[in-house]
């Protein structure tokens, strides 16, 4: 009788979505999809429709306020042919046109070499830094929300190393949480996009699309520089890194000095990735075993595999030596390398990893 239940339950949800999904069409179309796709998984609330010879990205946001926001934003960054075009709000969804192109983390993934690497990843970088001057000039920092990084914020992934910690039976690092809180007190007031993580950028014709702008707000716009290089899919070397870093510090930096600049980068990026591979070890004792990595890859999950939890803990090591306040995390990071037998993949050559 449970199976039954279970059963009749899955498909009364099935057809409670498929009845949201036509009524919402003739809404925005004033007709039904001819075809609906579902990339990012049915449990996502975004899918694809396809009307006639057009295909539309139809995106559910927590309000119809948060939906508003976000098409009033995508419509002016739009016209710099980096982020897709907005075809209607409609209640507390974005309608948006369908880009063609590849995740950024399985075009990387695909590359061999470190200049190929550091090319995608510096045009990504360059886009970035292209939409945040687009939006400052056209004073969309004072038309979104303000967005932490705040006391909560931080004292939320101040607490990450400890959760870790317990989740695999490790002495947590002993940090000087005062000190660090002051790292994250500069005044956010510039546009930023926000969860600007590799996975919500597209590569198409030779330009990076960027898409999911239902986080934007008024942050610091350091923000999206840590984002795209503390992410667990941007698999590159130290100097690579390095050199992005030199490159674009100073167009996310304003008018913060570079020692400025930096510590916030590193922290910031410390912490970013605490949050990442806290759920991802989560996960994987939840579950008992690692994730199969092409499908964390190609179905934009995170990355609960050895080899991308290595990386960010590698990462974080160095960049927690690069900051006073954070240098007792550097040796947690190697009891925690070593308690999950983590090894980091040898990036010299950047050849395509497939490692499970």
């Amino acid at each position: 009788m449970a199976r039954r239940k279970s059963s009749n339950a899955s498909s009364f949800m099935k057809a409670a979505r498929r009845e949201e999904i036509e009524a919402l069409c003739k809404r925005a179309f004033g007709r039904i999809p001819d075809r609906v796709a579902f990339p990012g998984g049915r449990s996502r609330s975004a899918f694809m429709a396809e009307i006639g010879d057009e295909r539309f990205v139809l995106a559910k946001r927590d309000s119809p306020g948060d939906a508003t926001i976000e098409g009033i934003v995508m419509k002016v960054l739009s016209r710099t042919g980096l982020v897709p075009r907005v075809i209607r709000v409609v209640d507390e969804w974005v309608v948006q046109e369908l880009v063609d192109g590849v995740r950024l983390p399985v075009y990387l993934d695909g590359l061999e070499t470190v200049h190929e690497r550091q090319a995608a990843l510096d045009l990504a970088l360059s886009s970035l830094a292209e939409l945040q001057t687009f939006a400052h000039a056209e004073n969309l920092h004072h038309r979104v929300p303000r967005v932490g990084p705040d006391r909560d914020w931080s004292d939320g992934n101040l607490m990450r190393a400890r959760k870790i910690s317990e989740i695999v039976d490790i002495a947590p690092p002993l940090l000087d949480y005062g000190k660090l809180e002051t790292l994250f007190t500069l005044d956010p007031r510039e546009f930023v996009k926000a969860d600007a993580r590799p996975g919500n950028a597209l590569v198409c014709d030779g330009r990076i699309v960027w898409f999911d702008w239902e986080g934007c707000g008024r942050r610091h716009s350091l923000d999206d520089l840590a984002f795209v290089l503390s992410d667990e899919w941007t698999a590159i070397d130290p100097e690579t890194e390095s050199r992005l870093i030199d490159k674009h510090l100073a167009s996310f930096a304003r008018k913060r000095s570079e020692t400025e600049a930096f510590d916030y980068l590193m922290a910031f990026g410390v912490f970013h990735m605490m949050a990442r591979m806290h759920r991802a070890i989560r996960y994987r004792y939840r579950d008992g075993e690692w994730w199969s990595r092409e499908k964390c890859l190609h179905n934009d999950k995170i990355g609960v595999t050895p080899t991308e939890v290595g990386l960010m803990c590698d990462r974080a090591r160095r960049w927690s030596l690069r900051v006073t306040p954070l240098h007792t995390l550097a040796p947690w990071c190697e009891n925690l390398m070593e308690k999950l037998d983590l090894a980091l993949p040898d990036l010299g050559t950047l050849q395509k990893r497939r490692a499970g």
